[in-house]
Protein backbone atom coordinates (compact mmCIF):
# COMPACT_ATOMS: atom_id res chain seq x y z
CA UNK A 1 0.00 0.00 0.00
CA UNK A 2 1.81 3.43 -1.06
CA UNK A 3 1.71 6.11 1.43
CA UNK A 4 0.69 9.32 0.21
CA UNK A 5 1.86 12.72 1.17
CA UNK A 6 -0.91 13.35 3.61
CA UNK A 7 -0.28 9.84 5.57
CA UNK A 8 3.23 11.02 6.24
CA UNK A 9 2.10 14.18 7.33
CA UNK A 10 -0.31 12.96 10.26
CA UNK A 11 2.44 10.79 11.47
CA UNK A 12 4.94 13.62 11.42
CA UNK A 13 2.44 15.37 13.45
CA UNK A 14 1.75 12.54 16.16
CA UNK A 15 5.49 12.01 16.46
CA UNK A 16 5.85 16.00 17.26
CA UNK A 17 2.64 15.75 19.70
CA UNK A 18 3.95 13.11 21.69
CA UNK A 19 7.46 14.28 21.98
CA UNK A 20 6.11 17.68 23.48
CA UNK A 21 3.93 15.71 25.61
CA UNK A 22 7.05 13.93 27.10
CA UNK A 23 9.41 16.63 27.11
CA UNK A 24 6.58 18.11 29.46
CA UNK A 25 5.80 15.30 31.52
CA UNK A 26 9.65 15.07 32.22
CA UNK A 27 9.80 18.84 33.24
CA UNK A 28 6.68 18.58 35.45
CA UNK A 29 8.10 15.64 37.21
CA UNK A 30 11.57 17.43 38.02
CA UNK A 31 9.81 20.66 38.95
CA UNK A 32 7.85 18.77 41.94
CA UNK A 33 10.80 17.41 43.31
CA UNK A 34 12.22 20.30 43.64
CA UNK A 35 9.64 22.33 45.00
CA UNK A 36 9.40 19.65 47.43
CA UNK A 37 12.77 19.97 48.09
CA UNK A 38 12.62 23.38 48.75
CA UNK A 39 9.92 22.60 51.11
CA UNK A 40 11.16 20.53 53.28
CA UNK A 41 14.58 22.67 53.47
CA UNK A 42 12.18 25.98 54.91
CA UNK A 43 10.45 23.53 57.05
CA UNK A 44 13.89 21.88 58.77
CA UNK A 45 15.14 25.37 58.94
CA UNK A 46 12.15 27.11 61.19
CA UNK A 47 12.35 23.86 63.70
CA UNK A 48 14.46 24.11 67.14
CA UNK A 49 17.58 22.24 67.47
CA UNK A 50 17.64 19.29 69.56
CA UNK A 51 18.47 21.03 72.41
CA UNK A 52 15.85 22.84 71.97
CA UNK A 53 13.11 20.65 71.29
CA UNK A 54 14.11 18.92 74.63
CA UNK A 55 13.15 22.23 76.54
CA UNK A 56 9.48 22.50 74.66
CA UNK A 57 8.67 18.93 75.38
CA UNK A 58 9.94 19.38 78.73
CA UNK A 59 7.50 20.56 81.77
CA UNK A 60 6.35 23.85 82.11
CA UNK A 61 8.39 27.09 82.94
CA UNK A 62 7.80 28.99 86.02
CA UNK A 63 7.47 32.70 85.09
CA UNK A 64 9.08 34.81 87.74
CA UNK A 65 6.85 38.22 88.51
CA UNK A 66 9.31 40.06 90.71
CA UNK A 67 8.68 43.12 88.52
CA UNK A 68 4.79 43.32 88.97
CA UNK A 69 2.90 44.88 91.75
CA UNK A 70 1.90 43.55 94.65
CA UNK A 71 -0.26 45.63 97.57
CA UNK A 72 1.70 45.35 100.45
CA UNK A 73 -0.59 46.43 103.89
CA UNK A 74 2.15 49.44 103.98
CA UNK A 75 0.66 51.02 100.77
CA UNK A 76 -2.76 51.15 102.50
CA UNK A 77 -4.14 53.88 104.59
CA UNK A 78 -3.89 54.11 108.43
CA UNK A 79 -6.65 52.33 109.92
CA UNK A 80 -8.10 55.80 110.91
CA UNK A 81 -8.44 57.10 107.78
CA UNK A 82 -10.31 53.88 106.63
CA UNK A 83 -12.97 53.63 109.43
CA UNK A 84 -13.31 57.52 108.29
CA UNK A 85 -13.94 56.69 104.98
CA UNK A 86 -16.49 54.39 106.15
CA UNK A 87 -18.26 56.95 108.21
CA UNK A 88 -18.28 59.20 105.20
CA UNK A 89 -20.34 56.31 102.92
CA UNK A 90 -23.07 56.70 105.64
CA UNK A 91 -22.69 60.38 105.63
CA UNK A 92 -26.32 61.88 105.67
CA UNK A 93 -28.61 63.26 102.88
CA UNK A 94 -30.39 66.19 102.23
CA UNK A 95 -33.54 64.63 101.68
CA UNK A 96 -37.13 63.45 103.06
CA UNK A 97 -36.88 60.75 106.08
CA UNK A 98 -38.79 57.92 105.86
CA UNK A 99 -40.05 55.42 108.80
CA UNK A 100 -42.82 52.37 108.93
CA UNK A 101 -46.41 53.48 108.30
CA UNK A 102 -46.34 52.41 112.11
CA UNK A 103 -44.63 56.30 112.51
CA UNK A 104 -47.08 58.07 111.29
CA UNK A 105 -46.06 61.94 111.48
CA UNK A 106 -47.36 63.50 115.16
CA UNK A 107 -48.40 67.17 115.39
CA UNK A 108 -45.76 69.51 117.09
CA UNK A 109 -46.43 73.08 117.95
CA UNK A 110 -44.27 74.18 114.82
CA UNK A 111 -46.57 72.37 112.50
CA UNK A 112 -49.71 73.79 110.54
CA UNK A 113 -52.42 71.29 111.69
CA UNK A 114 -55.59 71.67 109.80
CA UNK A 115 -59.16 71.11 111.68
CA UNK A 116 -62.77 70.28 110.27
CA UNK A 117 -62.84 74.18 109.05
CA UNK A 118 -59.13 74.55 107.65
CA UNK A 119 -57.79 76.52 110.32
CA UNK A 120 -54.57 76.17 112.41
CA UNK A 121 -54.86 74.47 115.40
CA UNK A 122 -53.88 76.24 119.02
CA UNK A 123 -50.52 74.96 120.23
CA UNK A 124 -50.54 72.07 122.66
CA UNK A 125 -49.80 73.73 126.31
CA UNK A 126 -49.71 69.76 127.47
CA UNK A 127 -46.14 69.19 125.86
CA UNK A 128 -43.11 68.19 128.31
CA UNK A 129 -40.57 70.75 128.71
CA UNK A 130 -37.43 70.39 126.96
CA UNK A 131 -34.64 68.63 129.17
CA UNK A 132 -31.91 68.52 126.15
CA UNK A 133 -30.76 70.89 123.42
CA UNK A 134 -28.14 69.32 120.88
CA UNK A 135 -26.72 73.21 119.35
CA UNK A 136 -24.57 73.82 116.83
CA UNK A 137 -23.41 77.37 115.78
CA UNK A 138 -22.26 78.01 112.72
CA UNK A 139 -19.84 81.01 112.66
CA UNK A 140 -19.00 83.34 110.01
CA UNK A 141 -15.41 83.59 108.76
CA UNK A 142 -16.19 86.10 106.56
CA UNK A 143 -15.88 89.70 108.51
CA UNK A 144 -19.42 91.07 107.18
CA UNK A 145 -21.17 88.03 108.30
CA UNK A 146 -23.42 85.76 106.39
CA UNK A 147 -25.26 87.30 103.60
CA UNK A 148 -29.34 87.11 103.29
CA UNK A 149 -29.54 86.08 100.16
CA UNK A 150 -27.08 83.16 99.97
CA UNK A 151 -28.28 82.07 103.65
CA UNK A 152 -31.27 81.49 102.61
CA UNK A 153 -30.57 79.81 99.29
CA UNK A 154 -28.21 77.22 101.13
CA UNK A 155 -30.71 76.67 104.14
CA UNK A 156 -33.78 76.06 101.95
CA UNK A 157 -31.67 73.39 99.69
CA UNK A 158 -31.11 72.07 102.98
CA UNK A 159 -34.80 71.66 103.13
CA UNK A 160 -35.32 74.53 106.16
CA UNK A 161 -38.46 76.34 105.89
CA UNK A 162 -39.57 79.70 107.37
CA UNK A 163 -42.39 79.40 110.05
CA UNK A 164 -43.21 79.81 113.90
CA UNK A 165 -41.35 82.34 115.43
CA UNK A 166 -39.62 83.86 112.33
CA UNK A 167 -36.97 81.38 112.29
CA UNK A 168 -36.15 78.35 110.45
CA UNK A 169 -37.58 74.51 110.69
CA UNK A 170 -36.29 71.31 109.21
CA UNK A 171 -38.95 69.18 108.52
CA UNK A 172 -39.94 65.12 107.55
CA UNK A 173 -40.28 66.39 104.30
CA UNK A 174 -38.15 68.79 102.00
CA UNK A 175 -41.76 70.19 101.18
CA UNK A 176 -41.62 71.61 104.63
CA UNK A 177 -44.81 68.77 105.75
CA UNK A 178 -44.78 66.53 108.71
CA UNK A 179 -43.21 66.72 112.26
CA UNK A 180 -39.86 69.55 112.99
CA UNK A 181 -37.08 67.70 113.39
CA UNK A 182 -34.09 70.87 114.48
CA UNK A 183 -34.56 74.25 113.80
CA UNK A 184 -32.08 77.31 112.80
CA UNK A 185 -31.77 80.62 114.38
CA UNK A 186 -30.12 83.80 114.16
CA UNK A 187 -27.50 83.53 116.70
CA UNK A 188 -28.30 87.63 117.24
CA UNK A 189 -31.00 88.58 119.66
CA UNK A 190 -33.70 88.30 119.69
CA UNK A 191 -32.79 85.15 116.74
CA UNK A 192 -35.44 86.10 114.60
CA UNK A 193 -34.82 86.70 110.55
CA UNK A 194 -36.67 89.12 108.72
CA UNK A 195 -37.49 87.54 105.08
CA UNK A 196 -39.03 91.30 104.35
CA UNK A 197 -35.16 92.55 104.84
CA UNK A 198 -33.44 89.77 103.78
CA UNK A 199 -31.55 91.26 100.76
CA UNK A 200 -30.05 93.55 103.17
CA UNK A 201 -29.67 90.94 106.07
CA UNK A 202 -26.19 89.80 107.61
CA UNK A 203 -25.84 87.95 110.31
CA UNK A 204 -21.80 86.68 111.75
CA UNK A 205 -23.52 83.13 112.76
CA UNK A 206 -26.74 80.91 113.22
CA UNK A 207 -27.41 78.42 115.37
CA UNK A 208 -28.62 75.10 114.46
CA UNK A 209 -30.55 73.02 117.56
CA UNK A 210 -32.57 70.19 118.48
CA UNK A 211 -34.26 69.76 121.82
CA UNK A 212 -35.19 66.64 123.78
CA UNK A 213 -38.24 65.69 123.88
CA UNK A 214 -38.71 66.30 119.87
CA UNK A 215 -38.47 64.38 116.91
CA UNK A 216 -39.63 60.76 117.47
CA UNK A 217 -36.41 59.92 115.50
CA UNK A 218 -33.80 62.08 117.65
CA UNK A 219 -30.83 60.43 116.16
CA UNK A 220 -31.51 60.08 112.65
CA UNK A 221 -32.84 63.74 113.21
CA UNK A 222 -29.72 65.01 114.46
CA UNK A 223 -27.45 63.53 111.86
CA UNK A 224 -29.88 65.39 109.21
CA UNK A 225 -29.06 68.42 111.29
CA UNK A 226 -25.12 67.72 111.13
CA UNK A 227 -25.13 67.36 107.12
CA UNK A 228 -27.20 70.54 106.88
CA UNK A 229 -24.90 72.39 109.57
CA UNK A 230 -21.69 70.85 107.49
CA UNK A 231 -23.06 72.24 104.16
CA UNK A 232 -23.81 75.74 105.55
CA UNK A 233 -20.17 75.87 106.77
CA UNK A 234 -18.39 74.53 103.38
CA UNK A 235 -20.33 76.43 100.40
CA UNK A 236 -20.64 80.04 102.45
CA UNK A 237 -17.17 79.95 104.17
CA UNK A 238 -18.32 79.12 108.07
CA UNK A 239 -16.95 76.57 110.74
CA UNK A 240 -18.50 74.37 113.15
CA UNK A 241 -18.71 75.00 116.66
CA UNK A 242 -20.77 73.54 119.57
CA UNK A 243 -23.05 74.78 122.46
CA UNK A 244 -19.74 76.53 124.29
CA UNK A 245 -18.55 77.77 120.71
CA UNK A 246 -15.22 75.91 120.62
CA UNK A 247 -14.49 73.85 117.40
CA UNK A 248 -17.21 71.06 116.65
CA UNK A 249 -14.61 68.07 116.46
CA UNK A 250 -15.87 64.18 115.62
CA UNK A 251 -15.45 63.54 119.16
CA UNK A 252 -18.20 66.62 120.02
CA UNK A 253 -20.49 65.23 117.65
CA UNK A 254 -20.00 61.44 119.21
CA UNK A 255 -20.71 62.99 122.50
CA UNK A 256 -24.00 64.56 121.22
CA UNK A 257 -25.29 61.16 119.61
CA UNK A 258 -24.33 59.63 123.55
CA UNK A 259 -26.30 62.50 124.71
CA UNK A 260 -29.79 61.24 122.33
CA UNK A 261 -28.65 57.60 123.69
CA UNK A 262 -29.07 58.33 127.06
CA UNK A 263 -31.88 60.71 126.84
CA UNK A 264 -33.76 57.48 125.33
CA UNK A 265 -32.22 55.36 128.04
CA UNK A 266 -34.05 57.50 130.73
CA UNK A 267 -37.06 57.83 128.51
CA UNK A 268 -37.74 53.47 128.29
CA UNK A 269 -36.61 53.57 132.03
CA UNK A 270 -39.07 55.99 132.90
CA UNK A 271 -41.90 53.98 131.45
CA UNK A 272 -41.05 50.84 133.26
Amino acid sequence: MDIGLREWLIVIGIIVIAGILFDGWRRMRGSKGKLKFKLDSNITSNLPDEDESNELLGPPRVVSRNNEPSLDETDLPPMSARETGKRRTAEPRQGDLHFSSDDAPVPTLLDPVADDENKLSEPNEDLPPVEEVLVINVISRDSHGFRGPALLQNILESGLRFGEMDIFHRHESMAGNGEVLFSMANAVKPGTFDLDDIDHFTTPAVSFFLGLPGPRHPKQAFDVMVAAARKLSQELNGELKDDQRSVLTAQTIEHYRQRIVDYERRQMTAKR
